[in-house]
């Protein structure tokens, strides 16, 4: 079921492929036609970078020194190097240094060429300074001969015309600038005009900067992408190798300017300590002279190192001292079911020795304790020896702290007199101890800031920008932008779209039957056929050697109709429609010819009184007719009665003379004497009645009746008529009521051509 709806849901859209198709090239042709006269064609640049980003300088040398006089701190990261190469000053020395403000293009058919570099004739160089610059204004240049130009424009709805030669200064009314021919140019005069346009910098730069993007070539590294957005291979290329220049020449010029002020800072300071230690020598020599002094700091620093030596030694018998207490302190505090822990060891090997054996007996206890008692013989002996060890170890502990307190009395004592010894050092002798140390400690910095002033003297001789250029800007071979996929994509989606959204709007707003689907959704009368469009525009079918599709749908509708019968003969078949032109007659005609074509004897009545069409589809007269018979009571049936040319089998009734008075006649006492005469004399009898959704003829009729054949036409027939038919079908209006569905689409194709 699902996939007959899938089915159904494709054939009523691809039933429509000439509109689809018709779509497509329209919608493909649009994008071809935009990609080929108003696109902008942009290719991509793409350059790599690489970048320092900590202790940014010159240099290692020039960076180390700098850092380490602490004067700069230059932890510098690659945000910020992003930061600037996107900065608008940055750009704004590329585009001056390369007038790429000024453009330069050459007219064309639907839309101007930009032209660049070697291919333009001339070089415009414009100051920018001068008042009354006119931006955007399309400024023709005609070259003459004899080095001359002449240039064209339109301004405020005047014309400007002036001639000059190459290199002059040009002051117009719209600027000042001069033009100056391109000797490299590669450019072959078409006849085509020529013409410059200068630009607002700051709208350049704006737009070249929207069409610029750095980020990091991976998350790890230091490496930059640069990539940039050009119309033009060479000027975008042009962009980005003056963007990586500029740079370059910033970072270098920033980094010369920081090494000349750390050099006059140097300069500065190494005159004040030169000074200054010129002045600490004169005190030392001065010092000597009036104090008579020699050497003596020589056994002043021998006294202060073997006192030194004893305060070190006492610091470690003191430390000794202190494990001591703490291995006693342990043990005192009752952890007997713990290990010694290792930090808490000795310089003793002994009672190094009895605390791993400690620790050894007290892990056996530990392993015994798993599987035995604290009864058990092996635990109460491992318990008394941990408590004789803990105690020989507590005995140990107390001697050895005895020893190591007596001997750092005895250091203490000799560190004592050292101490004298140097307390009885002149006071003297202690300042020119501090002298001498201010004469060194300035010479030394005399010595390092010189050494880092020649460093820095080296870095600005040989000025090296830490930047490196890994690849330089190359454009793409094809253009990134428009992307024509994507287009074509989205211009072949849209020609589908553009179709499909139609019809489907269609047919949500159509209020008409368009399928049997539909119309058994709308009904429960039983459908019994359904009859295709006549492709030759006949209104009967042919004899009965015609095999056309159609006749053979007539066929089927006969055999469907005995399948489908409720009573036992099924002998009169009343035929109705809602309105006028569903096909109700049509369906009668075909539908009487079909049965008298298998030999059953068939007449036809045109009960449609008012507007009778049936007798002119066979070409019959209408008279004498019902009308006459009704109301003519000598008029014998036999004597309204037609055969038809062709089918002798087939007879037919008119409606008769036209009368105003049909509502009467139908409920007439003579209908009833015609029915039972014409049942007695023939196998079927199908009446062609008027449509009931306007006239109620056909009502009167029913008791007549065996069976109702309903004609729906699709894409006529509205779906509020089918309501009719649904509540004459419930309410039993019309006996045994079916349905037709006329003018199908889904029924040409049954059956078969006749053969020859």
């Amino acid at each position: 079921m699902e996939e007959n709806n899938i089915n159904k849901l494709l054939s009523n859209y691809t039933k429509y492929w000439p509109l689809f198709l018709i779509s497509l090239v329209i919608c493909l042709g649009g994008v071809f036609l935009y990609l080929r006269y108003w696109a902008d064609t942009e290719y991509q640049i793409s350059s790599t970078l690489l970048v320092k980003t900590k202790d940014a300088g010159q240099g290692s040398i020039q960076a180390e020194s700098i850092k380490s006089l602490g004067l700069i701190k230059n932890t510098t990261e690659v945000e910020d190097e992003i930061g600037i190469l996107k900065s608008t000053g940055i750009m704004e020395k590329v585009i001056a240094n390369r007038s790429l403000n000024i453009n330069y293009y050459v007219e064309g058919k639907v839309r101007d060429v930009e032209i660049y570099g070697n291919d333009s004739p001339i070089e415009v160089l414009v100051d920018e300074t001068a008042s009354g610059l006119i931006y955007d204004l399309p400024i023709e240049i005609k070259i003459l001969e004899n080095n001359k130009y002449e240039l064209i424009t339109v301004m405020e709805d005047k014309d400007y015309r002036a001639s000059y030669s190459f290199g002059d200064l040009v002051e117009a009314p719209f600027g000042t600038f001069t033009i100056s021919k391109n000797e490299n140019s590669s450019y072959v005069d078409n006849g085509k005009p020529l013409y410059f346009v200068i630009r607002n910098s700051e709208l350049v730069i704006d737009d070249f900067l929207k069409k610029l993007n750095i980020d990091l070539a991976n998350k790890t590294g230091n490496l930059l992408q640069i990539q940039f957005l050009s119309q033009n291979k060479k000027k975008g290329e042009d962009v980005v190798a003056g963007l990586i220049e500029t740079y370059v020449e910033e970072m270098i010029k920033y980094e010369n300017e920081l090494a000349e002020n750390t050099i006059k800072m140097i300069d500065g300071r190494l005159k004040l300590l030169s000074g200054e230690i010129e002045g600490v020598e004169k005190s030392v020599e001065q010092f000597k002279t009036r104090n008579d002094l020699t050497d003596v700091a020589s056994n002043a620093s021998l006294y202060v190192e073997q006192a030194n030596d004893y305060k070190k030694l006492i610091s470690e018998y003191q430390t000794e001292i202190k494990v001591i207490d703490a291995i006693e302190t342990y043990l005192q505090q009752g952890n007997m079911d713990t290990p010694i822990p290792a930090s808490l060891s000795a310089n003793d090997p002994s009672l190094t020795g009895m605390i791993d054996q400690y620790n050894a007996t007290l892990l056996q206890k530990g392993q015994m304790a798993q599987s035995a008692s604290d009864a058990n013989p092996i635990i109460v002996n491992l318990n008394r020896t941990l408590d004789e060890l803990g105690k020989a170890i507590i005995e140990n502990v107390r001697s050895a702290k005895n020893r190591l307190m007596i001997a750092q009395r005895n250091l203490q004592s000799n560190a004592n007199k050292y101490q004298a010894q140097i307390a009885k050092v002149p006071s003297m002798e202690r300042q020119l101890v501090d002298i001498s140390r201010d004469k060194s400690t300035k010479e030394g910095l005399y010595l390092y800031l010189l050494q880092k002033r020649e460093e820095e003297v080296l870095s600005l001789a040989a000025p090296v920008s830490s930047t490196r250029i890994v690849s330089l800007p190359k454009s793409s071979t094809y253009p990134v932008s428009p992307n024509k996929t994507a287009l074509y994509l989205g211009g072949f989606l849209l020609g589908l779209f553009l179709p499909f959204s139609i019809i489907y709007i269609k047919d949500l707003l159509y209020n008409k039957i368009s399928s049997s689907e539909e119309l058994s959704n709308y009904t429960t009368a039983p459908i019994l056929g359904e009859i295709a469009k006549s492709t030759t525009g006949e209104t009967l079918i042919a004899p009965q050697s015609n095999r056309t599709p159609i006749a053979e749908l007539f066929r089927l509708l006969c055999f469907n109709l005995e399948y489908l019968k409720k009573s036992e003969h099924n002998q009169t078949l009343l035929i109705t429609s809602t309105i006028k032109g569903e096909g109700k007659t049509y369906i009668a005609s075909n539908l009487a010819i079909t049965m008298a074509s298998n030999s059953e004897k068939v007449i036809v009545l045109a009960f449609d009184l008012r507007m009778p069409k049936l007798m002119n589809q066979f070409g019959l007269s209408d008279n004498p007719g019902l009308t006459n018979f009704i109301i003519d009571n000598d008029i014998q049936i036999s004597e309204i009665i037609q055969t038809h040319p062709q089918y002798d089998n087939l007879h037919l009734i008119g409606a008769g003379t036209e009368t105003s008075q049909v509502g009467r006649l139908i409920l007439s006492n003579r209908i009833s004497t015609l029915m039972e005469f014409l049942k007695g004399k023939y196998t079927r009898i199908i009446i062609d009645t008027p449509p009931i959704g306007l006239i109620s003829d056909a009502f009167a009729l029913n008791d007549y009746i065996d069976s109702t054949i309903y004609v729906v036409r699709q894409d006529y027939t509205k779906i509020d008529c089918i309501k009719t038919l649904e509540t004459i079908h419930e309410n039993g209006k019309l006996r045994n009521t079916m349905v037709v569905l006329n003018d199908s689409q889904e029924a040409k194709n049954y059956g078969y051509e006749k053969t020859r």
